[in-house]
């Protein structure tokens, strides 16, 4: 699985992610069943109301749930979480973000978090583009490249200013919001407000753009499922046969319609924003050139590099009847690029920070175990049905009566 960003660390570093506005688009709650609201559960041996939302964040899976406050950051009107899920089935997965949870009301903004030591010992409230300075020589550390950073007065929330991160591909940037502490300066969280009234599913579904997406499976499908993806991505590559296979068995019991996001890691994937412009210029022409195209990279992967995706592409091009001048013309031009753009954008709007990302009806699964993907769709759609029964619990032995 093929991580896009920074690595998190001890505080004054950063801690996970999240996102901010909606990309207009179809409504793809329609006709769907709505997801189960998270319970509370225990964390650390308490019940806590707030675990069960805060778990929805997660990618599914079980796991251990832990949160604890983080006393060195002080937010008026908020209280400052650090969260963590350690997944059962392998531990290698583990996520973490931070939440500032806004105490009486229902906001709660989760993100990574970037601490400004000086600002921390020298508070003073933000005024001025230069109180950015700071933050963007963290962001430096983390971010590859050199994100340009300035305020989005629209995005203001109590005790934040709005800010936007607008990240260079090379093919053109895209934006990721973030929010900095407006009382000291001191604290910039790269991610967005949810509202803890409404779950996490609900909200991802109404930041999904669906209209105009590359998809399979039949319209009427019970379960909607959205890939985010990278055509240089090994894991994409074999998740991808994976989810055929799964599909058909699957297909006499349940009907699923996939949609492919396109999610190139730019940073250390060199060809693959020229594979997703490509093959958005073939998905215009049709669907079935797209799947076809993509199956071709995937079949080519590993001897690619950024010149032979170009000379494939236009090959491919001319053999499936496309003219070479209509695919230049399409081929990484601003109309087809604004459109990746924009799947890297609602990419992590949603939270997805690596590939592939599966979001279901909502839900995140990050498919690490070659179970968990079937696991899920049956446990959530089929009641469990055609799992394999649980292991029986074997009683301990009892201790040797004494004489």
């Amino acid at each position: 699985m093929k991580k896009t960003f920074l690595s998190l660390g001890a505080l004054a570093t950063l801690v996970a992610l999240g996102p901010a506005p909606a990309l207009a688009g179809q409504d793809p709650a329609k006709g769907k069943e709505a997801p189960v609201p998270s319970a509370p559960r225990a964390v650390d041996g308490k019940v806590d109301p707030l675990a069960g939302w805060l778990e929805g964040i997660f990618g599914w899976g079980p796991g251990d749930l832990k949160i604890e406050e983080i006393p060195i950051l002080r937010i008026p009107g908020y209280r400052a979480l650090r969260v963590q899920k350690n997944y059962t089935i392998d531990p290698k997965p583990a996520d973490q973000f931070f939440a500032a949870v806004e105490e009486g009301g229902k906001s709660l903004l989760v993100g990574d978090v970037l601490a400004d030591d000086a600002r921390l010992k020298s508070p003073a409230p933000v005024r001025s583009d230069a109180d950015l300075n700071g933050m963007r020589e963290l962001l430096k550390k983390y971010l590859p490249g050199t994100p340009r950073v300035s305020f989005d007065p629209s995005a203001d929330r109590k005790g934040w200013r709005g800010v936007v991160i607008r990240r260079e591909t090379g093919y053109g940037d895209y934006s990721v919001p973030a929010f900095l502490s407006a009382h000291d300066g001191a604290v910039l969280v790269v991610g967005r407000f949810w509202d803890r009234s409404r779950s996490p599913a609900d909200q991802r579904r109404e930041l999904i753009r669906l209209d105009d997406t590359p998809a399979v499976g039949p319209a009427d499908a019970r379960v909607t499922v959205v890939e985010y993806s990278d055509m240089e991505c090994p894991s994409c590559k074999k998740r991808t046969f994976d989810w055929d296979a799964l599909q058909a068995k699957l297909a006499p019991e349940l009907k699923v319609r996939r949609y492919i996001k396109s999610f190139p890691l730019t940073d250390s994937h060199p060809w693959a924003f020229r594979a997703a412009s490509a093959a958005r210029c073939f998905f215009e022409r049709s669907p079935e050139l797209y799947f076809r195209y993509k199956s071709n990279v995937y079949a080519r992967q590993e001897e690619l590099n950024v010149a032979a995706v170009d000379a494939f592409s236009l090959a491919f091009a001319v053999d499936s009847g496309v003219p070479e001048r209509s695919f230049t013309g399409c081929y990484l031009q601003a109309k087809t690029n604004d459109r990746v753009l924009a799947d890297l954008a609602e990419g992590w709007l949603v939270r997805v920070r690596s590939t592939p990302t599966y979001v279901i009806d909502g839900v995140a699964v990050t498919w690490f175990a070659d179970s968990l993907m079937e696991e899920f769709l049956r446990k959530t759609y089929l009641g469990g049905k055609g799992l394999p029964p649980a292991p029986a619990k074997v009683p301990a032995p009892k201790a040797p009566s004494g004489r």
